[in-house]
């Protein structure tokens, strides 16, 4: 990618950049966005399937089928024969993604969200029964991450810092006896990676390349993004865009359903900058799956994006880490000590 290949966004582009941004959920799409054939072919081998291989492609099959018999005998839709017996697979996301809003473009979009969840559960079961350690995932991830990191940079994207983090014991801990929600596994960032790029343009730039390269949009996880860097504004300006075209582009893509923001981390200053977002992450095991082929695994992680100018900022003053980790710790005090049971009139609460 070129500095000038980024401009050329595509309104899949925009709809999976609207998913990290402010985290809603592909299952309330109205519509998918793939434009022909080639743009099916990237999305599949984004979630690691091999097109060229018939294994991969007899198990797409077996998804539609899955899908098609969940629609007709759970809710007793009847689907338009183009979408219930498809010649291949790739025209279901295609009738999909088409802006005629007919029957046939409602049901394929239908098939598709059914597909996805199905999808995600299967991968979700072979990672329980598979002897595989989450340590192993995790490196396995960090080794593609890295990669494409590797050829972000090499495509002219200014990353001035990349770190790959597995949150420690003691950081686990404390963040849980901090919440109020308070089981494991509610937490989502326990393997991070933060990436700190040369400008708040690159920022907008590397989102679209993470999402063509390593993140498909429909593994975002829905209310759990956090962006207080990138609007619409700075979106058209990164991609060139008039933005009274682009803000109306922008708002047509928006979910049947309002956006759910997740709780502000209490923790935070509110000078402190970043997109954030979580994401289950698709990896092929197969070399430890034996008979499952493909064996199609997903890893949860954050991910955490910041400019180089918001970075320096993010660590004056109140938003510095370490004053965030000193009012972590009083609360995690506080909860412990029980205090607020135990407080008088006249105790002070510690600072949080």
């Amino acid at each position: 990618m070129s500095q000038d290949g980024p401009l050329q966004a595509t309104p899949a582009d925009f709809a999976a950049l609207r998913m990290v941004l402010y985290g809603e959920s592909v299952v309330d799409m109205s519509r998918t966005f793939f434009g022909d054939r080639t743009a099916v072919e990237a999305f599949l081998r984004l979630c690691t399937f091999d097109t060229d291989n018939p294994l991969d492609i007899l198990r797409l099959r077996e998804l539609h089928h899955e899908a098609v018999v969940y629609l007709t005998d759970v809710h007793r839709y009847r689907l338009p024969l183009r979408i219930e017996q498809p010649q291949e697979i790739h025209s279901v996301f295609l009738a999909a993604g088409s802006p005629q809003m007919g029957p046939e473009q409602r049901f394929a979009c239908m098939t598709l969200k059914v597909m996805h969840i199905m999808h995600h559960l299967s991968g979700r079961e072979l990672l329980f029964n598979t002897a595989i350690s989450e340590a192993q995932l995790f490196d396995r991830l960090t080794n593609r991450v890295f990669g494409v990191i590797d050829k972000m940079r090499a495509a002219g994207i200014r990353v001035n810092e990349f770190a790959a983090g597995k949150k420690g014991r003691t950081s686990l801990i404390s963040k849980l006896l901090a919440k109020r929600n308070n089981l494991a596994t509610h937490i989502f960032d326990k393997l991070r990676f933060r990436i700190v790029v040369g400008s708040r343009r690159e920022l907008a730039l590397t989102l679209m390349y993470l999402l063509r390269h390593l993140v498909p949009f429909t593994y975002v996880m829905p209310e759990q993004s956090r962006n207080n860097l990138l609007g619409p504004d700075d979106l058209a300006a990164a991609f060139d865009r008039a933005p009274q075209n682009f803000f109306a582009e922008w708002q047509g893509m928006a979910t049947s359903l309002p956006v759910v923001r997740p709780p502000e981390n209490e923790f935070s200053a509110d000078t402190y900058r970043c997109i954030n977002f979580v994401a289950d992450i698709p990896l092929r095991i197969d070399d430890v799956a034996a008979g499952a082929a493909p064996a199609i695994g997903f890893v949860q992680t954050e991910i955490q994006l910041v400019d180089a100018e918001a970075a320096r900022i993010n660590e004056r003053g109140d938003s510095s880490h370490s004053l965030y980790k000193k009012r972590q710790r009083a609360r995690v005090r506080y909860r412990l000590e029980n205090l607020g049971l135990l407080a008088t009139e006249g105790d002070e609460r510690p600072d949080a």
